[in-house]
């Protein structure tokens, strides 16, 4: 498949103004394509004060093929010299897959819009092998073979599924896949012909069609869910935009180059990833936990550069009580016995200050003294919390005890673990010792808070963490 070049130069459009552009990377150079150095500067104050909500899509063209480029931040402008300079930098690009009457004869709408958006390779490719779409070779063509081999694909059913969710009142059905690049003529290989890549794909697919603001939020769903599948923040994959023709079928329409701040990527490969179709029944789930925020907690604890794999610095420490506490609560539907105990003793100490407020009016105990907020934040201690949860996912954080052979999760030790942090707050000094080992199962152990509140069995959750602790 085509990719967009780092470097490449055309014309843009900014309101009514027209300039010529170059992109280097993710930054873009605007310069007035005027040749009256008073419309020239015309143009230079417009875009100085133009006022116009972001994020926007600024619209061009490439060497004939149009072209839209993401705008969410300020213009960075200079006018130093005849041609005043205009930057800004940029999250996504999208260049057309074609420019030809064809090409656009068969789109049932505006370029601007699209039916799908389709990630396919990098990390994508460990959540599910695309080497399952071949057929293996029967035993006996193994024990006979005289240097030929058939090549056989498997049925597209057999590594296809596909399942509906919802983003707002949108419904979006995602289908995980594996795709073919097409093959080429190899010139360079006396006429040896490449028969391309196998990839792996996520597909979001909309009964209407959709305008290209929503690529973003669609990139950061796909990039959220690869990341807890992988148990990495780093991951990468590419994009490409796709319409209905009148035959509803899908055919590619765009395709999408998307920037982000990681130094390198994840490298983990199938055998050390939550494979996809173990928990896809759940995806709806999974998502509807990634647009509501409730997965925020679990992405921050995930490394975001390959030299912090198998790591564990303070601040981590630090998050993962923070998470930890987040997890308790994770769940609001349900209450513990000791949670309504708490609630009760909150309710018992309210009617003792207004009992005694009652006996005593020569004193307001709400407005002189601190009594209001002395019990305002009444809760269970963090060691207790995570008693309790090691208590409700203790199969978890065992398993990953006995296979990396650490110290039991008890009370002593999980005690142990919460003063790392309490010591680095209140006196700025750390002894790690034994404590730190605790951090696997203890982040596991987040990890089973977030896979029950989306809904996935006890047995499915103990399986996939194994896959990758």
């Amino acid at each position: 498949m085509k990719k967009i070049a780092d470097n490449f130069c055309g014309y843009l459009k900014v309101g009514d103004d027209k300039y010529t552009y170059y992109v280097s990377e993710n930054i873009v150079t605007l310069l007035p394509a005027q040749s009256d150095k008073r419309k020239i500067y015309e143009s230079f104050d417009k875009i100085q004060n133009r006022n116009i909500e972001r994020p926007e899509y600024l619209y061009g063209e490439d060497n004939g093929g149009m072209i839209a480029i993401l705008r969410n931040g300020k213009f960075s402008t200079s006018g130093m010299g005849f041609s005043p300079i205009i930057k800004f930098s940029t999250p996504i690009i999208i260049k057309a897959s074609g420019n030809a009457q064809g090409f656009f004869g068969m789109m049932t709408e505006p370029w601007e819009k699209f039916h799908a958006i389709t990630f396919y390779g990098g990390n994508i490719n460990a959540l599910c092998d695309p080497g399952l779409a071949i057929q293996p070779p029967d035993v006996d063509q193994y024990l006979k073979y005289d240097g030929a081999r058939e090549i056989r694909m498997r049925p597209w059913s057999e590594y296809t599924r596909s399942i509906d969710f919802k983003i707002g009142n949108e419904k979006v059905t995602l289908t995980f896949s594996i795709r073919q690049d097409g093959g080429t003529n190899g010139i360079g290989h006396q006429g040896a012909y490449n028969l391309g890549n196998l990839n792996s794909f996520i597909r979001f697919s909309f009964e209407n069609a959709q305008q290209f603001d929503r690529i973003q939020e669609c990139y950061l769903i796909a990039k959220k869910l690869t990341a807890i599948l992988t148990s990495q923040n780093n991951v990468y994959f590419e994009g490409y935009l796709s319409q209905k023709n009148a035959d509803d079928k899908f055919f590619e329409t765009g395709i999408c180059k998307i920037f982000d701040r990681y130094d390198n990527y994840s490298t983990r490969k199938c055998h050390n990833v939550i494979p996809i179709f173990s928990i896809f029944d759940y995806i709806p789930n999974l998502i509807e936990g990634i647009v509501n925020g409730k997965a925020d907690t679990l992405l921050e604890l995930l490394p975001e550069n390959n030299d912090m794999v198998n790591r564990i610095s303070i601040k981590n420490v630090q998050d993962l009580c923070t998470a930890l506490e987040v997890t308790y609560h994770l769940d609001d539907k349900g209450s513990r016995e000791k949670d309504v105990l708490i609630e009760e003793i909150k309710k018992n100490i309210k009617k003792t200050i207004a009992d005694f407020s009652k006996s005593h009016i020569e004193i307001d105990v709400n407005k002189e003294t601190t009594i209001s907020s002395a019990f305002q934040y009444l809760d269970y201690t963090l060691k207790q919390k995570i008693l309790t949860l090691y208590n409700e996912n203790h199969e978890v954080a065992d398993a990953i005890v006995s296979k990396w052979v650490l110290p039991q999760v008890n009370e002593t030790n999980i005690a142990s673990f919460v003063n790392l942090r309490n010591n680095k707050t209140h006196s700025g000094t750390v002894e790690w010792g034994d404590s730190a080992k605790l951090y696997a199962p203890l982040l596991a152990i987040v990890y089973a808070g977030f896979f029950k509140y989306i809904g996935l069995p006890d047995e499915i959750i103990i399986c996939t963490l194994l896959q990758i602790f």
